[in-house]
């Protein structure tokens, strides 16, 4: 049952884009950018297992992520690093780009987390 929460896309160390551009390839890209991470107090509320991913959606778009628990991610509260997948669901209002406390259905879901270059062609659809 989806679960309405709050996204925040911010910096992180050991989940930057630069880097795994720099030093990565695709596996990587998607295993450290296309995550997510959550309170394991959500993570019992959705319902999720280790082998479940979650999909983000709102007013700008929609994404399916892989999930981490993280027991310093408030309640209520998904932590996503800055990258292709995060600026799936951020958009502009009033002449600003929006990338914190945006507001987000969250459900479980077994579907895949899209590769680098087909959330590319993705986006070229549109």
């Amino acid at each position: 049952m989806p679960m309405k929460m709050i996204v925040n896309i911010v910096r992180m160390v050991d989940h930057d884009q630069a880097r795994e551009f720099a030093f990565g390839d695709d596996k990587s890209l998607k295993e450290n950018l296309g995550i997510g991470f959550i309170n394991p107090s959500d993570f019992e509320k959705l319902g999720l297992v280790k082998s479940l991913r979650i999909k983000l959606s709102n007013s700008f778009g929609n994404i399916i992520i892989e999930q981490e628990q993280d027991e310093n991610v408030p309640e209520g509260t998904v932590l996503m690093p800055v990258s292709i997948w995060s600026n799936q669901i951020t958009g502009v209002e009033k002449e600003e780009i929006q990338y914190k406390n945006l507001e987000v259905e969250v459900e479980a879901t077994r579907d895949p987390v899209l590769d680098y270059k087909d959330l590319i062609l993705k986006i070229k659809e549109k």
